[in-house]
């Protein structure tokens, strides 16, 4: 139910296509080690390996192995067990710093932006 309520605040955010996800301000998110975190935990195909992480999968070829869908959910929701972040909810998490407390990390159209990105990982 709550990735359900997630998705739909995504959905109502970037209503009927209004917000089509940008590649290159999503590359440039990716990159971003302060605002989405994710080269701490993962490594991509893109800048500077030294800088990447490797406690989680590796985002080459994210676009081949997920749609679009399931890189949104991910990014929304999570998942159980993982330690990636709840980017895209603000409601029923525990353990959240004050700075991100009810509000999500990342805006509907900056999570857009960075699945754009991640499919062009093929």
């Amino acid at each position: 139910m709550k990735a359900a309520a997630g998705l739909l605040f995504l959905a109502l955010a970037c209503s009927a296509g209004a917000w089509a996800g940008d590649v290159e301000r999503g590359r440039a998110l990716l990159l971003d080690r302060q605002k989405s975190l994710c080269l701490l935990c993962h490594a991509a195909p893109v800048g500077d390996a030294r800088l990447q992480g490797d406690l989680a999968t590796n985002l080459a070829g994210a676009g081949s192995r997920w749609g679009a869908a399931q890189l949104r959910e991910r990014l929304v929701e999570g998942q159980p067990g993982s330690l990636m972040p709840v980017f895209g909810r603000r409601d029923g998490l525990a353990n959240v710093g004050a700075e991100w407390r009810d509000k999500p990390i990342l805006t509907p159209e900056q999570i857009e932006d960075l699945v754009a990105y991640l499919q062009t990982l093929r």
